[in-house]
């Protein structure tokens, strides 16, 4: 029992934040001690997951399986949720109304997305979908002042009610075939299976296919992401696709989908067309969120390569090199974020979501600059960066397996890619002398910059710090 509960003491601190957080909007509404104690909670969580690691896998009753994987998933989750406290202290002091509800639903979200990442029976899963659905339909139009934050926001819900409809049906009717809702326990269940299994099993990717809005489910998320504000667009890319793909990959390897040969081939056709639409979608966007949405359809594409490879050989491998993409793909993201957020002033209406305010960047505010190229670089794939050698690691995959269509794909997506990061890259570097002092003094926390700085050229210099921790808490 002991192990039990040190084994989901993460997601106890979480519960209990949230409840005590209840408790302090009652007794006093005050925007700083809620943001002070939102973000100690997130830093205490996350303190000690990082101690946990090294544990071995524990089972805590048949709903959820503790392992460092899983752990490691809810570290990624909770940096990239503390990264979003910590901005939107400053944003929200701009709105009319004291925003404490704004915190209770960031940590909801985080305690749904942490317990999809152990969940090892459909009902937990449907259980964490749902409440980190729910908050992000709040989150998504909160700002209700916003010109399109109602409008997002109910896109936002009608595509969560379908996405959890699709997803209910599938489970029931992998239930229906197989008399059991245990992802762990499916394996045993396949010999007597019939094309229930497979259409429940059809339905359930699905329904995460649209959270990860993979191809052809992608069509609402350049909306959502433009229409949401910068923090919450990023607090989206990071938390909601780290908890969704992270499913998609444990269920996947319980049940064995290369056994399916009809499912393997949907997984291939989806990786294929997500690498490719996503960076053509983004080729002609003028909105930088635009862009960074189409992107993540392709990166999600790019992360399915493991979902396939891992099929066909050991798990041990895929579990690392997907959790190395996945904090590279966050650390790039974050930093994209933070620097449009920065740049937006924390405006309610965000005005500026062109990419026209990266231009002349580099004459504007150097340290800004610095960060977004090496994060452009690195979500390109290009040397000398962590982007570089997750795609490196996929490649690699590929050619063992030969699945020349994924590697076709990979080469295609990634060079159309750099097309799009290389022009923005351009804009920022570009000598514009009339802006030249336009937005100087923005306001940033050079800390924040410098350690975001290090850790993309320390993971992409040296990747060995990286893999070696996943490797050793993995």
């Amino acid at each position: 029992m002991l192990a039990q509960l040190i084994a989901v003491a993460p997601m106890l601190v979480i519960a209990c934040a949230i409840t005590l957080g209840m408790l302090l909007i009652a007794i006093t509404r005050s925007q700083r001690l809620i943001h002070a104690f939102s973000v100690i909670s997130l830093l205490i969580a996350a303190v000690i997951t990082i101690l946990l690691l090294s544990n071995s896998p524990v089972q805590v009753t048949p709903l959820v399986n503790v392992s460092s994987f899983g752990l490691y998933a809810q570290l990624l989750i909770l940096v990239s949720a503390l990264m979003t406290t910590l901005l939107s202290h400053q944003f929200l002091l701009h709105q009319i109304e004291v925003h404490d509800e704004y915190y209770l639903l960031i940590l909801l979200a985080v305690l749904g997305a942490m317990l999809l990442v152990v969940s090892d029976h459909f009902a937990a899963i449907f259980l964490g979908f749902e409440l980190l659905s729910i908050s992000l339909v709040g989150l998504v139009g909160y700002c209700r002042e916003a010109r399109l934050s109602v409008e997002t926001g109910f896109k936002y819900l009608v595509l969560s009610a379908v996405a959890s409809s699709i997803m209910l049906l599938g489970i029931a009717f992998i239930y229906g075939d197989t008399g059991t809702l245990s992802v762990s326990l499916l394996q045993d269940k396949l010999a007597a299976s019939n094309h229930f299994y497979l259409a429940g099993l059809m339905l359930f990717f699905i329904g995460i296919a649209f959270k990860l809005s993979l191809v052809p489910f992608h069509l609402w998320v350049a909306d959502v992401y433009q229409g949401a504000n910068t923090l919450i667009t990023m607090f989206m890319a990071t938390v909601s696709k780290i908890a969704m793909f992270v499913v998609m990959y444990l269920v996947s390897k319980n049940i064995l989908f290369a056994t399916v040969s009809t499912g393997y081939q949907f997984i291939i056709v989806m990786a294929v067309l997500s690498m490719i639409v996503g960076n053509v979608l983004a080729i002609h966007q003028r909105n930088i969120k635009r862009i960074l949405a189409y992107s993540s359809i392709a990166h999600m594409g790019y992360l399915l390569v493991i979902l396939v490879a891992s099929n066909k050989q050991t798990f041990i491998e895929s579990d690392t090199i997907a959790l190395f993409y996945l904090a590279v793909y966050s650390l790039a993201t974050i930093s994209i974020f933070y620097v449009v957020h920065k740049l937006n002033g924390a405006e309610l209406n965000e005005p500026n979501q062109g990419i026209e305010i990266f231009t002349g960047l580099f004459w504007r505010n150097k340290i800004f600059a610095v960060l977004i190229t090496l994060s452009l670089l690195s979500l390109a794939g290009v040397p000398l960066t962590g982007g570089f050698f997750g795609k490196f690691y996929l490649v690699g995959y590929v050619t063992v397996i030969s699945e020349w269509a994924l590697l076709g794909a990979i080469i295609l997506g990634s060079g159309l890619g750099i097309y799009v990061y290389l022009k923005l890259i351009v804009l920022v570097f570009m000598d514009v002398q009339e802006n030249a002092d336009a937005k100087s003094g923005v306001r940033y926390s050079p800390l924040l910059v410098q350690i975001l700085i290090f850790l993309s050229l320390l993971v992409g210099v040296y990747p060995e710090v990286l893999m070696r921790f996943i490797t050793v808490s993995g």
